[in-house]
């Protein structure tokens, strides 16, 4: 507290010297000149304080732009955050491939976020984009599981059992229920946007085809429908 009194003190005497120093160069220089020299002057007198506040908005920056990792704003509801939370532990076994997950994952919560806006009216492209971010995601998370490839053959090898390992098992179980989760907010917000299509159908939007078996329709020049693992 005495430290902080010092420099409290010693700033209040720089602001004083300053004034007493341009009151004095009033009958000298012009009053534009006495103010630039003044500014100069307390910006030397607070340069660490400048230096520190630089430092932490870069750091605020560089955080806020780490979009490839799961934090708050991916947060929609408990189920799916446990979900997430539980993912995290396979981040070691390939970061690449989870670092993808995530970023694609974020995407499509905010598109989700953009669907909910009960003001949106074209809404079909970003129906579609949120579909592909999810499957893009589904995928990248789903892909970790090579990773345990030559443990499994090893294992199997050993053992004689060529079943998956407990890794591979709980990944793919994590993978599979965070794509129901998603999918029944598509859904959700598909039974919505169908309701408004019955009821006032135009030229810039058109049904969403979904169901709750999860079952697409079968077009063979549709690469997207074969996207996911």
């Amino acid at each position: 507290m005495e430290i902080l009194n010092r420099i409290q003190t010693n700033e209040m005497y720089s602001t004083v010297f300053v004034m007493i120093i341009a009151l004095s160069l009033l009958q000298f220089f012009d009053i534009k000149i006495i103010v630039a020299i003044a500014v100069v002057f307390l910006i030397y007198m607070n340069h660490d304080k400048f230096i520190q506040t630089t430092e932490v908005k870069e750091e605020h920056i560089k955080h806020a732009i780490k979009k490839d990792e799961i934090s708050d704003d991916m947060y929609y509801n408990d189920s799916i955050k446990q979900l997430l939370d539980k993912l995290r532990k396979f981040k070691k076994y390939n970061k690449i491939s989870y670092k993808q997950g995530v970023k694609y994952l974020r995407k499509f919560f905010k598109t989700i976020h953009i669907l909910e806006n009960p003001k949106i009216t074209n809404y079909n492209q970003y129906f579609e984009n949120a579909m592909m971010y999810l499957k893009q995601s589904i995928n990248n998370f789903q892909s970790m599981t090579v990773s345990f490839s030559e443990e499994n053959l090893l294992d199997g090898l050993k053992y004689g059992d060529y079943r998956q390992t407990k890794k591979t098992q709980e990944l793919g179980g994590l993978t599979k229920q965070l794509y129901n989760q998603c999918y029944y907010l598509l859904l959700s917000l598909s039974i919505r946007f169908n309701k408004e299509w019955s009821e006032n159908p135009h030229m810039y939007i058109k049904e969403i085809d979904m169901n709750t078996d999860r079952v697409e329709s079968r077009d063979t020049m549709l690469e997207e429908n074969w996207s996911l693992y």
